[in-house]
């Protein structure tokens, strides 16, 4: 559908709540972890195109359904929220450009930005909070179980708002596809953090070394 088609509601809404959420984002941005850092820079820069080239892969099955893996967990995980939120926002910007983005920048932001890099990071709190301080627990869910609720939080909202704001579009490919694209999302994006934290660590914001590797305390002594 052509976004211009769309009543100004449609757009105005999505379009400040997208606006608010960039804002929060780059209001504390955490710029320093950069100042005079060129591998940290690089590695920002070189995923952002990274994260671009899968809106490339984007599956049409119907007029105005998209489906495509978003890759939010690895930002929010590599990159904390903030920064993975700006990130994400130029891809929805080029997808936009490339004329894949879900109803436009704004909405499509949020489909596949905030609410996912939001899911994503409320599992690695809870994780942290309540679970011990294990590598495979890391792994098993704060990269793999994050990164299915990730794409399943994104498919579900845009079932949802077909459903009550888009509904001349269908909601049902969304629901169905969100299982298999759940265990797609997970399996790629836990593979993806455990390569990472195990040769590149100082890549990732989340994890930390004497938090996830750290010797066993006796507690006798």
């Amino acid at each position: 559908m052509d976004i211009d088609l769309l009543p100004w509601a449609r757009r105005l809404i999505p379009a400040a709540i997208a606006i608010a959420v960039l804002v929060w984002a780059a209001r504390d941005l955490p710029g320093y972890k950069l100042r005079g850092d060129r591998e940290a820079q690089n590695v920002l820069i070189l995923s952002t195109a990274v994260l671009m080239g899968i809106r490339w892969f984007n599956v049409d099955a119907f007029e105005g359904v998209h489906l495509h893996f978003i890759w939010a967990c690895i930002a929010a995980l590599m990159f904390g929220a903030r920064f993975a939120l700006c990130a994400m926002a130029l891809v929805s910007l080029v997808a936009w450009a490339m004329h894949s983005a879900w109803h436009g920048p704004f909405s499509d932001f949020l489909a596949t930005s905030a609410i996912p890099v939001g899911v994503v990071s409320m599992v690695a709190w809870a994780v942290a909070r309540w679970l011990p301080a294990n590598i495979f627990i890391y792994v098993l869910c704060t990269a793999f179980a994050s990164g299915a609720l990730s794409i399943a939080s994104s498919n579900l909202f845009k079932a949802a708002m077909n459903a009550w704001f888009f509904m001349d579009e269908p909601s049902w490919p969304y629901l169905i596809a969100t299982p298999p694209m759940m265990f797609g999302e997970g399996f790629f994006c836990g593979g993806a953090m455990v390569l990472i934290v195990v040769y590149r660590p100082q890549w990732c914001a989340s994890f930390d070394d004497d938090r996830y590797l750290a010797p066993p305390t006796d507690d006798k002594k």
